[in-house]
Formats: C-alpha cells, sequence, structure tokens
C-alpha cells in the first residue's frame, strides 16, 4: 500500500519513543497539519505500535490513516496489549464490552485504563460507559458466561468536550478532540493574551503575551545561561527566550510550570520569530487535571 509520507514518518517517530525533543502529541499535531488523518486507540483496531490504515480509495498515494497504538495509553503494558490482539486474531473483532471481558480475561485494572483512554469507541461505548462496565462488581461471573443477562445495559451521559480533552491528556498525553488551551482562550483574550498564530504577523520590537503548555526547556552549554523554552496552545507554538536573570526571578514558574503566560518583546527574522522574555506567569491553576510533561534538556 503506497501511503502519504508525513503518515509512515510519524508512525515510525512514535513508535521509537522516548526520543528527541518532540513529544507525542506534537508529532500528532504536525501530521494532521499536513492532512494526515489520525485514528484513536480502539481495541478493535490498534495494536502495540502506531500502525497505517488504508482510507478512501485504499492503494492510492495519500489514502493512508495514522491509527493510534495502545503504547499511548500511560500504565498499560505490552504483555496486555499483545493479549488484546492475539484475542482479536483468534476471534475476531469483539461485538461487545463483555465479549471483550471474557476472551481476553483483562483485570478490572486494565479494563479501566483502557475505559478512561476512550478505546472501546468501535463498540458503541462512550468513556463513562465503559468505566462503569469496567468496575469488578460488573464482571460477570465464568458460571453464568453463557445466560442471558436480563439487566438493562447503562448508557451513562457523554462528558463534556472539555473534560474529554481533560481525559485524553490524562491518559494519552494527547487529544484529537482539541487542546486545553482553547477553552481558556476567552479568559486569556481578556488578559490581552494573543494566539500564537498572531506572532508571525503582529509588528516587532513590541511588548505581547503569549500562553500554552510548556513544551520544551533547553538550555544549550553554549548558550550563556539562556534557556529557549516552547509553549503550545491550540493554534500552534511560540519560541521563548528567557536571559538566565528572568530565569532567576521567576525561577519556580520557568521550570516547573506546565502551562504559562510569558510576557516579552517579539523578534522575528525571516522565519524565525521569539519572544524575549521578562515576565512569567503559572497558567497551570486554569488547566487542573491536565498531564502535560515538557521536555527538558538542561
Amino acid at each position: 500500500m503506497k501511503c502519504h509520507f508525513p503518515a509512515s514518518f510519524t508512525a515510525a517517530l512514535l513508535n521509537s519513543q522516548p526520543m528527541g525533543f518532540y513529544a507525542p502529541a506534537q508529532l500528532i499535531a504536525d501530521a494532521r497539519k499536513h492532512g494526515v488523518e489520525v485514528r484513536p486507540v480502539d481495541v478493535n483496531c490498534s495494536d502495540w505500535d502506531c500502525l497505517l490504515e488504508g482510507g478512501k480509495g485504499k492503494g492510492e498515494c495519500g489514502s493512508c490513516s495514522l491509527r493510534l497504538g495502545f503504547r499511548l495509553i500511560s500504565g498499560l503494558s505490552r504483555t496486555h496489549a499483545e493479549q488484546i490482539t492475539a484475542c482479536r486474531r483468534e476471534g475476531g473483532q469483539f461485538l461487545s464490552f463483555d465479549d471483550f471481558s471474557r476472551r481476553t480475561r483483562l483485570s478490572s485494572a486494565v479494563l479501566k485504563k483502557l475505559s478512561q483512554a476512550d478505546a472501546f469507541g468501535t463498540l458503541g461505548l462512550n468513556r463513562r460507559t465503559a468505566l462503569w462496565n469496567s468496575l469488578p462488581e460488573q464482571k460477570q461471573l465464568p458460571l453464568f458466561d453463557d445466560l442471558a443477562d436480563d439487566e438493562p445495559a447503562v448508557n451513562l451521559p457523554d462528558m463534556s468536550l472539555k473534560d474529554q480533552v481533560v481525559a485524553d491528556y490524562q491518559t494519552a498525553g494527547v487529544s484529537l478532540r482539541g487542546h486545553p488551551i482553547q477553552f481558556v482562550r476567552e479568559s486569556l483574550e481578556e488578559r490581552q493574551v494573543v494566539p500564537t498564530r498572531a506572532l508571525a504577523d503582529l509588528p516587532v520590537d513590541r511588548r505581547y503575551k503569549v500562553a500554552g503548555l510548556v513544551l520544551l526547556r533547553q538550555r544549550p552549554s553554549t548558550a550563556k545561561g539562556i534557556t529557549f523554552v516552547t509553549l503550545e496552545d491550540e493554534f500552534g507554538t511560540a519560541n521563548l527566550i528567557v536571559r538566565q536573570e528572568v530565569w532567576e526571578r521567576y525561577h519556580s514558574v520557568a521550570s516547573r510550570a506546565g502551562a504559562m503566560i510569558a510576557h516579552g518583546r517579539l523578534q522575528r527574522l525571516d522565519s524565525v520569530i521569539h519572544l524575549l522574555v521578562d515576565r512569567m506567569e503559572n497558567l497551570s491553576h486554569l488547566l487542573a487535571g491536565v498531564n502535560s510533561r515538557s521536555r527538558d534538556f538542561r
């Protein structure tokens, strides 16, 4: 099958994690910007590794989609993932949650991890309903496996979009539904924080504020104490230059915050855009529940 290069390249990078500066969320975001369809982790479709799936017009160049693998689910072991795929190969796709539970014989703790990661989509189960079914008291005893269950199925209401995005970040560190910053954008606009995409067009040598998740902190030995920080919002990334005296003044935020607002002067030369930072604010309190860990090279 011929595939769009960004899809295969991204799959290879994701399957080689952890490596390099960029976490899975950034690799996936970049692939989507290049037109790659990214599909979520699913018990009926995913393997341990991320893989390529044929889309419309299978076999044509550019028709591949990227299916996320079980490796992205925090705390899920490769052994459990391979147990799922082995059962699927032997008996075909899973038809229901009970079918999945009965055939895989996975513990309630593993079922809970899969449910929290919203991995039962092809079974028509939202995150809450799957989580309810994963509770130990909901598991059917082997003696009654072949008996009809007269108890009506529980269909719980779905979570809000914001809660789903937060849950995605908690379980996989990435969401295909949205970005945490978009849910505080109105509050940021009231504080005159500009989106990262605006930095390409705003007048230079003026002070602005940007906000985002902290992706990267890097302090090269040749940089004379300067730390380079990368922030990400729902539109893209912003590169920050933090001089040593500013880093020390705002050390707690600079070194530990998972999300921040950075104040500084815009610098731009051709396609290279930076914000020379003179103030930093912790934004983590507005993003409760979002587990975003930066990659630090200091």
